[in-house]
């Protein structure tokens, strides 16, 4: 089939549009004056959706990446990672044509001007002219239909490509979908690839001043795990790491009060956590691998599940063996309405499930239901008070808790599932794998529960997802978005529509902010999303994502109190009420407050 030819009219009227949509008006008005008076005139623009030029442009990079990867050869399009200045020049009080008001608008002419002549240097626009309304489009996945007027213009059509980072305006398009190789024989989609935001319209809040770094003064107590949870007093953040479980009572913004902190009782000294669950704000449950030495210097390690409980009168702190053979517990999730507590377990090759209902009796429990797979598991999360997700190594299933423990659906995967998640609003299921560079989303919908849609990641190095938390009181309809932040290691973030199909509603980018990224998190209410690694946190509105709303720097806190290339886990949080976050690494723990 050959393909649509271009003419002169059709490429100058999306240069046109696009000038328009990135806010060089003065160089819009320049191009309507020595080509049409009214470009909206013509036959065709009802067809051109917004960032029309930018869409094929994309689509054209990323054509060229898939010719390059299937023929073996070197990409005819390549500009590099540096595009400069993340942001186009406004044409400020002389001219701005952002809502797509035709040129000859505002050309109109006064004091005896010839009509239809445009004027090289356009006066502001008066109070009282009304803007025409921006033009209709069917969507950031239209394409111009073939109608054609004008010149024709021969077009090389043999590209195929990459997708590259556009940094002008609002325009990172959505490229086509087109069917990827599979993996392991399980059929894999490549995801459609978003708009990039990176037009700076506001410089975004520094956040770095008004960081509070919390001490853990013993070294070799690295950090792997953080978490927040309310308390009857505020809130506090729980620390868990190699022999190390603490809270700190930290001291909101302005407060000129030390950082309060406290060891919970357990028994073993010498201990790695394996799994960690923050049930409750005077309740933890902690997987821990004991170091033994016996008489003879020798070194043995011993498995246990503790369950640690605070006093929210005397703060004082007592603890509970729940079992020491629960076997080394990657994954502790619990469940609220129903007490229960689910572990997963690993002896290095072999996966096993179990539930535990919460009791207090002084003695060991035993697990209320238990079952075993023949691969190893890594996460898990409850989707109802009676059933729940597990992923893993080639291994994703969905149990059923009635008077047994019963396998309700297994999905065929080659895949090495890291991390799920469900959304209870929509009723969705997400999964996280990463091969190698290449990463993997998983999707299943409630309405094809027996379907794990499984798309190819178009950036390198996912590392982490998150659904936005929905209000409990918004009622969720059907065709409602379904947000689904990600992130990874190459320095970019996305945000995507989860519900069907999946798609890319934005590429994040910010000026100087592409450093890699290891967690993104939503605040409590939705209404932020931070992008976290160890050198910055990018900060954005997820409902206005032209540029972030706030950065943090963590160059600028200085080498004496955050060295991003300290080796340890990073973890990302938000507090209960959302006026701030923590960032950890190794044993530096950094508290940033954020302005409401």
């Amino acid at each position: 089939m050959t393909a649509d030819t271009l003419s002169s009219n059709v490429v100058n009227y999306l240069v046109w549009r696009y000038l328009q949509e990135a806010g060089f008006g003065h160089a819009a008005l320049h191009l309507s004056k020595h080509w049409i008076r009214d470009p909206e005139s013509l036959p065709f623009t009802k067809n051109v959706p917004r960032l029309a030029l930018v869409h094929l442009l994309q689509d054209g990079l990323f054509l060229d990446q898939l010719q390059s990867e299937t023929t073996n050869c070197q990409r005819r399009f390549d500009f590099g990672r540096d595009h400069g200045r993340p942001f186009s020049m406004r044409n400020g009080a002389t001219l701005t044509l952002d809502q797509g008001i035709p040129a000859h608008e505002l050309a109109e002419p006064s004091n005896g001007a010839v009509p239809g002549a445009v004027q090289d240097h356009v006066p502001r626009k008066g109070p009282g002219k009304r803007k025409r309304a921006p033009p209709k489009t069917n969507g950031i996945e239209s394409r111009i239909l073939p109608q054609m007027n004008g010149d024709a213009m021969d077009v090389d059509h043999n590209g195929t490509s990459h997708v590259t980072n556009s940094v002008r305006a609002e325009s990172e398009a959505v490229a086509s979908d087109v069917d990827s190789p599979t993996v392991d024989q399980i059929p894999i989609s490549t995801l459609t690839i978003g708009q990039t935001s990176s037009t700076q319209i506001e410089k975004p809040v520094d956040l770095t001043p008004d960081t509070r770094m919390v001490s853990i003064k013993e070294k070799d107590k690295r950090v792997t795990i953080t978490q927040w949870a309310p308390s009857p007093s505020g809130s506090f953040l729980c620390t868990v790491g190699d022999s190390l479980l603490r809270a700190h009572a930290i001291p909101l913004a302005g407060d000129d009060s030390q950082t309060m902190s406290g060891d919970l009782a357990i028994q073993p000294n010498n201990f790695s956590p394996t799994a960690f669950c923050l049930a409750s704000h005077d309740k933890v449950f902690l997987s821990v691998s004991e170091k033994l030495v016996n008489e003879g210097g020798e070194t043995m390690e011993t498995e246990k599940l503790y369950k640690v409980t605070t006093s929210t009168t005397d703060n004082a702190s007592e603890y509970r063996l729940v079992s020491s053979t629960a076997g080394v517990v990657l994954a502790i999730i619990w469940n609220e309405s129903t007490e229960l507590l689910l572990t997963l377990s690993t002896d290095g090759k072999d996966g096993s499930i179990k539930i535990w209902k919460d009791d207090d009796s002084s003695s060991e429990q035993i697990p209320k239901w238990a079952t075993f797979t023949e691969s190893s598991l890594l996460d898990a999360c409850w989707i109802s008070d009676s059933e729940f997700v597990v992923c893993g190594t080639e291994i994703f299933q969905v149990y059923e808790i009635t008077d047994s423990l019963r396998l309700k659906q297994t999905h065929q995967t080659n895949v090495k599932w890291e991390k799920v998640l469900y959304d209870a609003p929509s009723g969705i299921i997400a999964a996280r794998s990463m091969i190698e560079q290449t990463g993997f989303l998983g999707i299943i919908y409630p309405n094809d529960p027996g379907n794990l849609q499984t798309h190819r990641y178009p950036d390198q190095y996912l590392t982490d997802i998150a659904f936005r938390p929905q209000s409990k009181t918004a009622s969720f309809l059907p065709t409602s978005p379904v947000l689904l932040a990600t992130c990874s290691a190459d320095g970019f973030s996305r945000l995507w529509d989860a519900n069907q199909p999946l798609r890319c509603l934005r590429k994040l980018t910010a000026e100087n902010g592409n450093n890699q990224k290891e967690n993104v998190s939503f605040s409590p209410d939705g209404s932020l999303l931070a992008v976290a690694g160890p050198h910055d946190v990018i900060v954005w509105n997820p409902d206005r994502t032209v540029a972030p709303v706030a950065t943090w720097d963590a160059t600028e806190i200085g080498k004496g109190n955050w060295d991003p290339d300290t080796e340890g886990q990073f973890t990302l949080g938000w507090d209960p009420d959302g006026s701030r976050f923590s960032v950890t690494l190794g044993n530096q723990i950094a508290i940033v407050p954020f302005p409401r």
